[in-house]
């Protein structure tokens, strides 16, 4: 038997009994620190990406090249499913087709589509459309027929934006018409209120999965509410995001009126903790392993991977407590 896709591990998940958590990287360091913090997946936000990658509003500035390039750096830093918004899929259904084969192609674990007319803008936002729910209906069999090419595990989600657009109704009508297309679930962007989603959950052959974003237009639901209505996958966009910019805003801030260097280090994670983060260990132990020992000995003094780690953080720790202890000793 082979190893497990990443579209089976998202999809035995999905499977599970309860509600599935979702929280959103918009770069591979967010992704990092949400498998560290033990999610079982990683959203993509295409929020979070256009933000983060150029700084601009989520209204379809962000192209079909751009965001696979980043969401392969997000797959590449994790080894949990990654679950990507492919936001409308770039075009008709054949450029669905493409995005899906090449989402894939990079391991993606599942991989969502929407309803909205592209250029697209983030659900939450006033002034969408909608395409024709016929047409939707191509582009999830053309998604369907992409992933079979590469991975027939993968999870293929279907996004409606017509609440806000269409109302209540042409939510039913459009969810059981993606579910019957063959979507795996179907995500409903921003019901209101609690009688809505169990109407939802009742009415749609699919797992039921929606969003919540703080200030955004889906009322704030408790995860014990969506539990009790029957929503099987939540989506947490800006749980790194926001929390993200708000540090960075009062770091700066506090620079900026205090010049205090010391005091901006103990805002944040050290520098040993950070190393650890983005996996310098692992690393090292492969410099170890590829390096002949007289190339190690020269650069470290020894070829023992736990005492080059120690070293160097006591080093650099004895600096910042304004001890000498260590001082020059790096290339002993």
């Amino acid at each position: 038997m082979g190893t497990k896709t990443k579209g089976k591990m998202f999809r035995e998940a999905l499977e599970r009994p309860g509600l599935l958590l979702r929280p959103c990287a918009y770069d591979a360091l967010s992704a990092i620190l949400i498998e560290k913090a033990g999610f079982e997946v990683i959203g993509t936000t295409g929020y979070g990406i256009a933000a983060s990658l150029i700084g601009q509003p989520d209204i379809g500035l962000v192209s079909y090249g751009e965001m696979l390039e980043r969401v392969r750096s997000i797959i590449a830093a994790v080894s949990r499913p990654v679950d990507v918004d492919a936001d409308t899929g770039y075009g008709n259904a054949l450029n669905v087709y493409w995005a899906v084969y090449n989402f894939a192609l990079v391991g993606a674990g599942g991989i969502r589509i929407e309803d909205q007319v592209w250029p697209k803008r983030c659900g939450h936002m006033a002034g969408k459309q909608i395409i024709p729910k016929d047409e939707m209906v191509q582009k999830i069999k053309a998604a369907i027929r992409a992933k079979n090419e590469i991975d027939p595990e993968l999870v293929i989600g279907a996004r409606t934006d017509a609440r806000s657009v269409a109302g209540f109704e042409a939510v039913i009508e459009r969810g059981k018409a993606y579910a019957e297309a063959g979507a795996d679930y179907v995500y409903v962007e921003a019901p209101q209120s609690i009688e809505e989603l169990k109407q939802i959950v009742k009415s749609i052959p699919a797992p039921i999965a929606l969003n919540i974003i703080p200030g955004g237009r889906t009322p704030p639901f408790t995860l014990e509410q969506l539990e009790e209505a029957g929503v099987k996958y939540l989506s947490v966009p800006m749980i790194a995001l926001y929390p993200a910019t708000k540090a960075i805003m009062e770091a700066l801030k506090t620079f900026k009126e205090t010049r205090d260097l010391k005091k901006l280090a103990s805002m944040g994670v050290s520098w040993s903790e950070f190393n650890e983060i983005v996996g310098m260990s692992r690393w090292r132990a492969m410099e170890l392993e590829f390096s002949t020992r007289e190339d190690l000995m020269a650069r470290y003094g020894t070829d023992n991977l736990e005492e080059i780690m120690k070293r160097e953080q006591m080093e650099t720790e004895a600096k910042w407590k304004g001890s000498e202890k260590g001082s020059g000793k790096a290339q002993q």
